[in-house]
């Protein structure tokens, strides 16, 4: 690694910004890396195995776009491991000392007449994209966490990998976007051995290689693909085109480690390092837990060591804002995010779109300016920046006793979900805070007195009536799903009576006050915004 290389590979070329070459930029295969010298060119003696070739763009810079949407920053391997190919790359210049990065995930595009998800995508998701382009701090660029189409509607509606970038490209995304795989961008069709690699084939050739890495102003940008497909042949729901059971493992390969080790050796140990990946790496499914094995948790971490500042992991996968640490990985952040699609478009087509923990969907931008802390806003849909909803359980009672699904629900798992129809619930306020950091502390006050709040984790009413109660009273989507939800940043208490107001205030860590609002009650509850 590193210094002048001697041209002896079967992969070689230019690096070139301006017409003049770029000195002791990181090139890659996914498995080794070289530096091209100075007169930009570079050499690499390559097995092919993953298919592309990639520059890992020096900060102030940005790849030549291949078509207004993806940074040319990487190139397919067409030919076999033992012929020689030429790959030239072109960099442009870039502002880059303040950027902002919009955050995607789960757009799950699939055509599908039922959800209306093309028409909802570009009238409801594009405009506040377009907005957050247009009004962000500094250059902005897109980084698209996965699970960009749908695997298993890519033969029903005729919709894969290929139709969601053409969709992109067709509307004019506004921004460069870097993508990285998720489990529904797998071709559901191939099975059998090496079936990770091989079922990734539309994405590699849409998106680019499965890991990589962009340097941008102070700060280093890694992209990992922490899908591992199975896809069990003969094994799980049949669709046309589908031959296995979609199945996957929340890991990385080895591969992937020995390379991410080589890439941050290139990485000044003072500079920010963002993570992005498909799967949490930490996630709030159980108390202090992690998605990944725990073992390849504490190899990732301890590749992290070195560097001084504390890393963020983005990811998708979930549906549903976990913002959390991890007392294992103090050092390590990490920031799931709602999809981008909701609950993949299949609450009401004429109803708000929300996600799996009751959140408005929306999308999260982050801000980054050398010297400073990151800011990062979250824009629904709807209702702009809003991070809670604040429920008055005796009128969300008043819906549930009001409801055929809620007992036709009843009915079916009385033991397990919650029914806020009944008296118990009487003079509950309850307030679902999906803005929630590690160290926000919530309060609530009736009449100047405050009150006693506890985080219930209880399951939101609103993703019950726009998601859970349609599949309950439609047989051909029920799924039988008997257990009861948990939302993580809900918070409860309970009055005096019908008619007081209630105050929330919302506290960060340090004592900064964050959010303040007094509700009237009653308060109304109405989950399909009409």
């Amino acid at each position: 690694m590193g210094g002048a290389v001697a041209f002896a590979g079967n992969i070689s070329g230019r690096v070139i910004c301006g017409g003049h070459p770029v000195t002791g930029v990181p090139v890659s295969d996914g498995k080794d890396i070289v530096l091209t010298d100075s007169n930009g060119r570079y050499s690499i003696d390559s097995d092919k195995q993953d298919g592309t070739v990639f520059v890992i763009t020096p900060s102030g810079y940005i790849a030549r776009s291949l078509d207004g949407l993806r940074p040319g920053f990487w190139q397919p391997l067409h030919l076999p491991a033992g012929q020689e190919e030429i790959h030239d790359f072109v960099l442009e210049k870039q502002s880059q000392k303040r950027y902002s990065m919009i955050l995607l995930a789960d757009m799950h595009l699939s055509n599908d007449p039922a959800r209306d998800d093309i028409r909802r995508f570009r009238t409801e998701v594009m405009p506040v994209v377009r907005s957050l382009a247009a009004d962000a701090a500094g250059t902005v660029y897109t980084a698209n966490l996965g699970d960009t189409t749908h695997d298993i509607y890519w033969g029903e509606f005729n919709f894969n990998e290929s139709d969601g970038l053409r969709l992109l490209q067709d509307i004019c995304y506004p921004t460069p976007m870097y993508t990285i795989m998720g489990n529904h961008d797998h071709d559901p069709s191939i099975v059998g051995e090496d079936v990770d690699r091989r079922s990734g084939w539309r994405e590699v050739d849409c998106w680019g290689p499965g890991q990589y890495s962009v340097n941008i102003g102070d700060d280093h940008w890694i992209f990992l693909d922490n899908i591992f497909y199975v896809n069990v042949e003969g094994k799980g729901k049949k669709a046309p085109g589908v031959k296995g059971d979609r199945s996957y493992k929340h890991i990385l390969t080895e591969e992937q480690f020995l390379w991410l080790e080589k890439d941050l050796s290139l990485v000044d140990e003072d500079s920010r390092i963002y993570i992005c990946t498909h799967a949490p790496v930490l996630y709030s499914g159980g108390k202090n837990s992690l998605l990944m094995p725990r073992e390849q948790a504490d190899r990732l971490n301890a590749l992290l060591s070195p560097f001084s500042q504390d890393v963020t992991v983005f990811s998708g996968h979930i549906h549903r804002n976990d913002i959390l640490d991890h007392p294992d990985y103090p050092r390590l952040h990490q920031r799931s995010l709602p999809a981008t699609s909701g609950i993949m478009w299949t609450t009401p087509v004429d109803w708000p779109l929300y996600s799996s923990d009751g959140s408005d969907a929306g999308i999260w931008v982050g801000e980054f300016e050398s010297g400073k802390a990151p800011e990062y806003r979250l824009h629904t849909y709807r209702y702009g920046e809003r991070y809670y909803r604040f429920y008055d359980l005796n009128k969300v009672g008043e819906a549930y006793r009001d409801s055929e699904g809620i007992k036709k629900q009843q009915e079916l798992y009385s033991d397990t979900r919650l029914d806020y129809g009944q008296k118990k619930w009487r003079n509950y306020v309850m307030f679902n805070y999906w803005g929630w950091e590690p160290g926000d502390r919530v309060e609530m006050y009736e009449k100047g007195k405050r009150l006693k709040v506890e985080n219930t984790g209880y399951e939101d009413p609103v993703k019950n009536f726009a998601y859970e109660l349609p599949r309950v009273m439609n047989p051909y989507k029920h799924s039988r799903k008997s257990s009861r939800d948990i939302t993580y940043h809900m918070y409860g208490t309970k009055t005096s009576s019908a008619k007081t107001p209630v105050t929330v205030r919302v506290y960060a860590a340090d004592g900064t006050l964050k959010h303040e609002e007094t509700f009237q009650r009653p308060y109304p509850f109405n989950p399909s915004g009409k």
